[in-house]
């Protein structure tokens, strides 16, 4: 954006800030005694703002100016929506954590990898115990609530390179490159335990204890996707 328009305008430098504070500059900016400041924003979205500098804009380089951000926004807003349903796409919007389509590719990917260079990979399963009972007592806003719960276990549990998803209802899982089945199960235990000793409230202040079942698997023996989730 910030090229195009110094070339446009024939401007001697120009600067962009986005909303981050991140700072892109071409040629000098500052050198100029003249300048032209256009704000890169989209209804409510605000993308940063655009600084041009030169000698002497006339009214024909703000117009120019002006188009080009005009067309350089629509971009980035565009942009910007992709990213978010790509997002959707691959997030279970109850939990926050990957869907099950997220989970399904990383796994194929993770197995692709371990194949290749011969190290371990190991997935775990797990499944609420007695959530219809949950959702039946207490209503499913508390069903809800303990899903999150669960999430929120997982999610402080994997490093960065694991993943945890929702892999449907009641059940997730974690997949965990670079750990063996003794790594797997010890964190399974650990998830286990936190989930148990947790107190979950109601939004009628009615406490909840759960608990959850855990399967783990582990690539070797099991070389494909499908023999990791029926194991």
């Amino acid at each position: 954006i910030v090229q195009t328009a110094v070339d446009s305008t024939r401007a001697i430098g120009g600067r962009v800030t986005g909303p981050d504070g991140r700072v892109v500059e071409v040629g000098d900016p500052d050198a100029g005694a003249d300048r032209i400041d256009l704000p890169l924003q989209a209804g409510g979205t605000s993308f940063g703002s655009l600084v041009l500098y030169g000698s002497e804009f006339s009214v024909l380089d703000l117009e120019s100016a002006s188009l080009l951000v005009g067309h350089a926004v629509i971009a980035l807003e565009n942009a910007r929506l992709h990213h978010i349903v790509e997002q959707q796409a691959l997030v279970d919007a109850l939990t926050g954590l990957a869907n099950r389509r997220a989970a399904e590719q990383r796994l194929a990917i993770e197995l692709a990898r371990a194949s290749r260079f011969g190290s371990p990979l190991s997935i775990v399963f797990a499944d609420l115990d007695h959530f219809k009972r949950v959702n039946d007592t207490f209503g499913h806003p508390a069903g809800d609530l303990v899903l999150r719960e669960l999430a929120a276990v997982l999610a402080s549990t994997v490093r960065g390179i694991d993943l945890a998803a929702r892999w449907g209802g009641e059940e997730f899982c974690l997949i965990l490159p670079g750990t063996d089945l003794t790594g797997a199960a010890r964190l399974a235990e650990r998830v286990r335990t936190a989930l148990a000793e947790r107190t979950i409230l109601t939004t009628e202040g009615m406490p909840l204890h759960v608990t959850a079942s855990f399967g783990v698997a582990g690539r070797p023996p099991s070389a494909s996707a499908e023999e990791l989730i029926a194991s």
